[in-house]
């Protein structure tokens, strides 16, 4: 009896660790599919139109997932699956982004999930608040129709923020917008003073 029912608790483990691992997978292959619709809207103009749609779709499947599993980290749904998460999230509207900073960012402390996405997602929340972003990495149209960075809190120490987290100069980072960029010079309190005196 007793070897039979070690038996059987060693099959329900077997078994259940095996679910897991299916269910791990299944979510990478739904996250998978996810991630091309997610770029095939942004990438090809004939579906643009949709994107809207597609967007939403992706939402609720994410919500749920994120409701089963909480924010599912790099060591759960590798590197590709946690970066699809963010980029839905990245995608959707203000409320839910707000929603799910928090668990972003714990999830980032448990090194589960990049600092850079982090980044990008906080940046956007505050943009969208009509806030100064920290990192730069949120970019909009002026009023002729150009490219612009949103405003940069505390600018002249952006480049300090974006090496700690592995982005590349602001300088660098315009370019790819066509902007030319030029770091604020930051100024000696005793001129500023002397300025104001005059």
């Amino acid at each position: 009896m007793k070897a039979t029912g070690i038996c059987l608790i060693l099959f329900l483990f077997n078994a259940h660790v095996f679910a897991q691992v299916a269910d791990t997978a299944a979510i990478k292959r739904q996250l998978a599919a996810i991630y091309d619709r997610d770029q095939m809207t942004r990438k090809s103009s004939d579906s643009a139109a949709f994107r809207q749609m597609i967007d939403s779709t992706n939402l609720v499947q994410v919500e749920s997932l994120i409701a089963k599993y909480g924010w599912m980290g790099k060591s759960f749904i590798g590197d590709m699956g946690n970066y699809t998460i963010w980029l839905v999230i990245q995608h959707a509207d203000l409320a839910k982004q707000e929603k799910y900073l928090p668990m972003l960012q714990e999830s980032v402390n448990h090194n589960e999930s990049r600092a850079v996405d982090l980044a990008y997602l906080e940046d956007r929340v505050l943009m969208r608040r009509g806030e100064k972003q920290i990192y730069g990495t949120q970019i909009t149209l002026n009023k002729t129709g150009g490219q612009e960075i949103w405003p940069i809190k505390d600018e002249v120490n952006v480049n300090l923020r974006r090496a700690t987290i592995g982005l590349e100069p602001m300088e660098d980072y315009a370019k790819n917008f066509g902007i030319d960029y030029h770091l604020p010079v930051k100024q000696d309190p005793a001129k500023i003073n002397e300025t104001e005196a005059k």
